[in-house]
């Protein structure tokens, strides 16, 4: 018979995880060495968290779970924001920790936490593993991760549990397949949308891993209906597209409010309002259509089509459209007019706006290339104005918005698309959050190109405080030089003050396939949060 161990490698590997990402600690070397025996992949991290952001990543990039490993105590506490970004960003994570022997219990308290009540809370479930039952129990939490909504569930198995035997489930119940969409909801929905005058498509998080990107688009031109993206849906439909207006769900006053606004059909698809800051409070008709229920919270949907997205969309294209004259294209192309992206911006000498780093960056690395973007001013400004051309080719932490994602979701793509240029745009701030992971960076030698938006500050806070009429206080500091920790690393770096030198570093590290780091002097007054009200 197999270790639990070894069983647990099996299992992951027969839901096609081929790495798992984790920093080990003693009480895992019976798991560790049974990766190391099995073939699938380990990649060592230098914190907990980073290891659950990058499973995150990799779960959004392929469409399948992924995992993370940790040990027990401070191991386990080390990664609850990670696994928190993966339960609010909703991706399929299988948190695996150690825990102290049960026969050492309760007599010994050194790094014992009941982290069934930690995990609890962040996860679709929390298992504590003994050896009966234990590939019942595995397999169950794999299945689990990837029904219904997607999210973590966490596996914890002693050192000792998991060097003994376990029975090998003979026989096992096949995961949830897909499901239809009711003819009688379909027949509803198709209702709304023949009325509608000026539908609109919203496109969320919930697009993956189906990923109906062509019938998204299709809807949108049968219909003459614009599609509004929520930022992790950025490039479902080509930000170039005639019926693309923008991005929502980042401040109360996102530009593209002023088209959903005067919609009288909301088609949500794959739609999650986690993704937003601003409560919905739309009155039109709301047609939810995902794979998963509508629930926590529950949309005031007037028709809920649950299941299979693909075949539904096509039906709905069906729908005989009514669009007024005005809408659709026209009000697209009026809306970009009236908020155009990336526009230049004037800036000190030595400082460069960040509207113009970004544009730099959009017109060098191509259209297939994948942008991470950590949390602060410069993520609203990416996530309003980055242009994507491509799914899945804008990872954000959005539903949890936590700072030091960037670094390691970029480490995590750039081992994934090892042919496509990928670019971690970062803060000063949140690179000093995860900077140890430069170091697996350069290990690893993943073409990664860093640029960090460097201006001293928390600036998101720090804007607030002076919109609030408040002095910045506790949000300013001195950032280090990037480019001698980066060197320090190995890692080629550059430090640049204009659009001639940052083009220049641009163009040369993303050809060279190699990891590398820009540090550039920002001027944070264009940030769209500096003087709005949000």
């Amino acid at each position: 018979m197999p270790s639990v161990a070894d069983l647990l490698v099996e299992r992951l590997a027969e839901a096609n995880i081929d790495n798992v990402f984790g920093l080990p600690g003693g009480e895992t070397v019976e798991i560790l060495d049974s990766i190391r025996r099995s073939g699938v992949g380990f990649t060592l991290v230098h914190r907990e968290c980073s290891a659950a952001f990058m499973a995150s990543a990799t779960a959004r990039l392929t469409g399948r779970p992924s995992a993370c490993l940790t040990t027990l105590g401070p191991g386990a506490t080390n990664v609850v924001t990670g696994v928190a970004h993966a339960a609010l960003d909703r991706t399929p994570v299988i948190v695996i920790t150690a825990q102290t022997p049960e026969r050492m219990l309760p007599g010994h308290t050194h790094q014992v936490l009941d982290l069934g009540a930690l995990f609890g809370p962040l996860t679709k479930a929390s298992f504590h593993v003994q050896p009966d039952g234990a590939d019942e129990t595995i397999c169950e939490a794999i299945t689990l991760a990837t029904t219904g909504r997607p999210g973590p569930v966490h596996l914890q198995i002693s050192n000792d549990v998991a060097a003994q035997q376990a029975t090998k489930l003979e026989a096992r119940s096949a995961p949830p397949g897909s499901t239809a969409v009711a003819t009688d909801s379909l027949q509803v929905a198709l209702q709304i949308l023949s009325e509608s005058k000026r539908p609109i498509l919203i496109a969320g998080l919930g697009l993956e891993p189906e990923g109906p990107y062509e019938e998204v688009l299709h809807l949108a031109e049968a219909t003459h209906a614009p599609v509004i993206v929520t930022p992790k849906a950025k490039g479902a439909v080509p930000d170039d597209h005639p019926l693309s207006p923008g991005t929502i769900g980042l401040t109360w006053t996102d530009p593209v409010y002023e088209v959903l606004d005067q919609a009288d059909c909301v088609v949500a698809v794959g739609f999650d309002v986690v993704e937003l800051v601003k409560p919905w409070d739309h009155p039109a008709p709301l047609i939810w259509l995902a794979s998963w229920a509508n629930q926590d919270p529950e949309m005031p949907a007037a028709a809920e089509l649950i299941g299979t997205m693909g075949p539904a969309l096509r039906r709905l294209a069906e729908a005989d459209s009514h669009a007024e004259e005005g809408w659709g294209e026209t009000i697209v192309a009026a809306h970009r007019r009236k908020h155009p992206r990336l526009q230049s911006m004037s800036s000190p000498p030595e400082l460069l706006a960040p509207q113009a780093v970004l544009r730099v960056l959009r017109e060098h690395v191509g259209r297939e290339a994948l942008i991470t973007t950590d949390v602060g001013s410069h993520k609203i400004l990416a996530c309003l104005e980055w242009p994507a051309f491509v799914p899945n080719r804008f990872l954000v932490s959005n539903g949890l918005s936590s700072m030091g994602y960037s670094l390691s979701a970029a480490i995590a793509a750039g081992l994934i698309l090892r042919d496509t240029p990928v670019v971690c745009t970062t803060g000063d701030a949140g690179l000093l959050m995860s900077m140890s992971e430069l170091s697996t960076l350069a290990r690893l030698q993943v073409p990664v190109t860093v640029v960090v938006f460097k201006d001293h500050a928390l600036d998101l806070i720090r804007s607030q405080q002076k919109r609030a009429g408040k002095p910045a206080f506790a949000t300013e500091f001195t950032a280090p030089d990037f480019v001698r920790i980066a060197e320090a690393h190995g890692i080629p770096a550059a430090r640049v003050s204009s659009e001639e030198t940052l083009t220049e570093a641009v163009k040369r590290f993303v050809e060279s396939r190699k990891p590398a780091l820009i540090e550039v002097a920002i001027d944070p007054s264009t940030y769209p949060t500096t003087h709005s009200s949000n």
